[in-house]
């Protein structure tokens, strides 16, 4: 779907968001869903489309943690703290809440409608490429759904999304070792130690992930909140100890601050994990008690980091978390994550911040009142009107997003169906559904 052939090259300037570094007045040409070339000086070929954006011009952000159909619901606040996550889904209130609404939305058969919406929630957030979708043909393919189809070329290894890893039955388990051990390697990204830092439940699945052999490169833990130090440097030891080389995609920690410190009150030690040498992703978790998207989340961790009595990152940090680091714990960083010739053109425009804080700043500051355009393979498909229609975008639905206009281009019936049919079946729980946006973080 992504990769598709443009007309004529086209090239966007702006202020460049590098893993390195932040080039202002930069230039990314893009052509047959790639970028072909990008930084301070790019020589245009004939013909090329020059859009010069006035904004920040990044990498599209990467989650590789999310629970999508399930972001049709609003906000969840439980009220009370959890010491693991088998506490809250045993909850009469949970079960009330979430459970039923959405078992009632897949009985509608509208479980496709759900994926839908959650796609276009994520590219409203900046995402560019997801985990979490639903499996078969409810699978949208308006963002990368990696977890089901990088469609990013032949050659590439699998993307395997486990919530229960220890749960998993011996064929599972068999598939995913031998996916571990091919060449190229897949990636194993599952759920553990989710919980209170000292919850005992939360603490020993670390040593039952280690008795199932698992506990090698490839494989990235989300959550980890009960995690210790020395657990921390055994992660980083299995990784041969190159986790943080472009090349390694060795034992790594999937960061979900908001959705944990709702739960449990307190959130994985990171500082730790860096300092152990565990390379970090950061994503939003879900809707209900994380947050909406992956501009949210970096919002959420930036504050988070504030607070820390010693901040364990910079803005940079950061903002290489939700793209280049997370491309690497997939074994993609040869394909998304950064603006490098090569690279799947999966591009995204900020409004530029006033003051003196660099790009990096201004993206961990972000919400999606400053999303400006979002590119996936070539393709605009959402954005301002005066964006959109600098790329071609054709066949756009306008949406109402944060108070401003802005233009959805996906294909297929007006996403207004989409969100009348998903309320009006939550209405009949006693539900309604979440809105698009939080706005003004």
């Amino acid at each position: 779907m992504f990769l598709r052939a443009q007309e004529k090259p086209i090239a966007f300037m702006g202020t460049l968001v590098m893993p390195e570094t932040v080039i202002e007045g930069g230039t990314v040409l893009m052509q047959d869903g790639r970028i072909v070339a990008s930084g301070a000086h790019v020589t245009l070929p004939a013909g090329t489309r020059v859009v010069d954006t006035d904004g920040i011009i990044a990498p599209g952000l990467i989650d590789l943690h999310n629970h999508l159909s399930w972001n049709i619901f609003p906000r969840w606040k439980p009220m009370e703290e959890f010491g693991n996550r088998y506490d809250w889904q045993a909850k009469p209130v949970y079960n009330i809440q979430m459970t039923v609404p959405h078992a009632l939305i897949v009985e509608e058969g509208l479980e496709c409608e759900a994926e839908r919406y959650a796609e276009v929630k994520a590219i409203t957030e900046g995402e560019t490429s997801v985990t979490g979708s639903m499996h078969g043909p409810c699978v949208q393919h308006l963002t990368r759904n990696l977890d089901v189809d990088p469609e990013l070329g032949p050659g590439l290894g699998k993307v395997i999304y486990d919530v229960f890893p220890l749960q998993m039955s011996p064929e599972a388990l068999a598939g995913a070792e031998a996916a571990l051990s091919a060449r190229p390697r897949s990636s194993l990204l599952i759920h553990l130690g989710e919980g209170a830092p000292h919850d005992a439940a939360a603490m020993r699945e670390f040593a039952m992930l280690r008795g199932r052999g698992l506990l090698r490169p490839g494989v990235s833990l989300i959550h980890g909140v009960a995690i210790t130090p020395e657990g921390f440097a055994e992660m980083a030891a299995a990784g041969v100890g190159l986790v943080w080389s472009p090349r390694s995609n060795g034992v790594g920690l999937v960061w979900s601050p908001r959705s944990n410190v709702e739960l449990y009150g307190d959130t994985a030690n990171v500082a730790a994990a860096k300092a152990a040498g565990v390379h970090i992703a950061l994503a939003p978790d879900w809707s209900p008690t994380g947050s909406v998207g992956s501009l949210g989340e970096l919002n959420y961790a930036s504050l988070w980091n504030q607070t820390q009595a010693t901040p364990p990152f910079s803005e940079r940090d950061l903002v290489m978390m939700a793209t280049a680091n997370a491309a690497e714990l997939v074994n993609l960083s040869g394909q998304i994550g950064s603006l490098v010739p090569g690279h799947a053109a999966d591009v995204i425009v900020l409004r530029k911040g006033t003051g003196a804080h660099d790009a990096y700043w201004t993206m961990t500051h972000s919400s999606p009142e400053d999303l400006e355009l979002v590119v996936i393979g070539g393709r605009a498909l959402y954005g301002n009107a005066a964006l959109m229609e600098s790329f071609g975008a054709a066949s756009a639905e306008t949406l109402q997003v944060c108070g401003a206009a802005e233009q959805l281009a996906v294909g297929g019936k007006a996403f207004a169906d989409t969100e009348t049919r998903l309320d009006g079946a939550l209405h009949l729980a006693g539900r309604f559904l979440a809105p698009l946006a939080e706005c003004g973080y």
